[in-house]
């Protein structure tokens, strides 16, 4: 009953992991470049703007709220692992 649409999410996960690995690649270089010019890691305007651009490429406005705070979760992912690489 609902095998089909388990397995399309599942290909979607083995996509998002794939998305997510290289976004924290560039988000290692970037850690790595605020590290050397002793740049905060928080911005705060560029965050705004990372969240209102892909709140704005939704096709469905249902979503506006969950993209939101997927984007929102995820940059506190990013967030922690610059710190943890500035911490060693």
């Amino acid at each position: 009953m609902l095998e089909k649409q388990r397995n399309e999410i599942d290909e979607l996960d083995k996509q998002l992991v794939e998305l997510f690995e290289k976004r924290m690649a560039l988000v290692t270089e970037i850690g790595k470049i605020k590290q050397k010019n002793n740049l905060p890691i928080f911005d705060e305007s560029r965050e705004i703007a990372v969240i209102e651009r892909a709140v704005s490429r939704l096709e469905n406005p249902m979503y506006k709220p969950y993209a939101s705070c997927f984007f929102k979760d995820l940059m506190e992912v990013t967030k922690k692992y610059q710190l943890s690489l500035i911490e060693k």
